[in-house]
This record gives C-alpha cells, sequence and structure tokens, in this order.
C-alpha cells in the first residue's frame, strides 16, 4: 500500500472567538487499494498562543494536541473527503501578566474530541488541499484553580479547524503539482 505524506498547517479557533492556535505538524495517508477509503496518521507540533497590549504580554498558552486514533476517512464521487480523527489537548504551560497559571502538563482534555474534516468537491489526496472541521472541545480537567476559567473560555462547541494538506516530495521522487 503506497503511502502520501504530507506537511499540515493550519488553525483551531476557539468558540468562535478570533484567537486562532496554528497548527503544524504532519499526516501520513495510506489510501486503500481499489477503495475510496483511507486512514492515516496526524502528529501535531505544540503550538502557542499569546495575547500583548503595548508591547506587554497578557498571556501566553502552550498546546499539545495529540491524535489519539488514526485518520480515517473516505472520498466521494464528486472527490469529497470525510474524514474524522480522535484527539487530546493538554495546556503545557500558561502564564498571565507574567504569573505562572498552569504548568506541568496536568490541565488537559477529561475526554477524547472528535473531530469531523471535510473537503469541497475536487479534493484531489495526490495535490493536497484544504479540510474544514467544527467540533465539540470536552471540558479540561487538572488546571488548577484556573480550571472553571479555562472550561468557560474554550470547552464546549463552536471549535473550528483549518488544516491545509501540502504533498512532501520521498528522496528520489517529485513533489505533486501545489493544490489549486
Amino acid at each position: 500500500m503506497r503511502e502520501i505524506r504530507y506537511a499540515a498547517r493550519g488553525f483551531l479557533t476557539i468558540r468562535k472567538n478570533s484567537m486562532r492556535v496554528p497548527l503544524s505538524g504532519s499526516l501520513a495517508l495510506r489510501p486503500e487499494p481499489d477503495s475510496h477509503l483511507f486512514t492515516g496518521a496526524l502528529a501535531l507540533d505544540p503550538s502557542t498562543i499569546s495575547r500583548t497590549v503595548f508591547g506587554a504580554s497578557l498571556f501566553s498558552a502552550t498546546v499539545e494536541i495529540t491524535a489519539e486514533s488514526p485518520v480515517t476517512g473516505a472520498i466521494d464521487h464528486d472527490g469529497r473527503v470525510f474524514a474524522t480523527v480522535t484527539v487530546d489537548a493538554v495546556i503545557t504551560a500558561a502564564q498571565a501578566v507574567g504569573r505562572t497559571l498552569i504548568g506541568g502538563g496536568s490541565c488537559r482534555t477529561s475526554d477524547h474530541a472528535i473531530v469531523p474534516l471535510r473537503s469541497g468537491p475536487g479534493f484531489s489526496l495526490e495535490q493536497g488541499g484544504r479540510l474544514v472541521g467544527r467540533y465539540r472541545r470536552p471540558p479540561f480537567t487538572g488546571c488548577g484553580w484556573v480550571t472553571p476559567i479555562v472550561n468557560l473560555l474554550v470547552a464546549g462547541p463552536g471549535n473550528a479547524v483549518v488544516i491545509d494538506l501540502i504533498p512532501v516530495a520521498r528522496a528520489g521522487c517529485p513533489a505533486a503539482p501545489p493544490a489549486r
């Protein structure tokens, strides 16, 4: 079974807010022969978000999102991708106005989030493209006294994800042409 590798770039929005969590990482996809089905392994790098006013840091947080299941999906007859991945999130560090609020990795989602992803028509596995989705983020636990504040700000429905899949050339193989 051949494998298609992508660089994954995009962002999460938090509860219909203007705050974006940048996403970067990789996806290794394995299409099933003679089928429109595929599975894949998603790996995301830690992300840091911050807000400053007049050059002073109001807050910053580092988030690690980990795929807890393979990405599974299918492509329909119009070339639309429908996929799902299950993820966990950990806030490994958070500071507000210079004070450490969270550290050590105990602040994590209480359950997995199921993230549906889809593309528009004409998606090509070889050329990559954009996947989008909306999902519900489970409540966080283990954040100490800031747990209720974290949950008020980020848990619940209305979270969105946008991921651009950019084909990566393998040694000796040319990269696929860029997606349109």
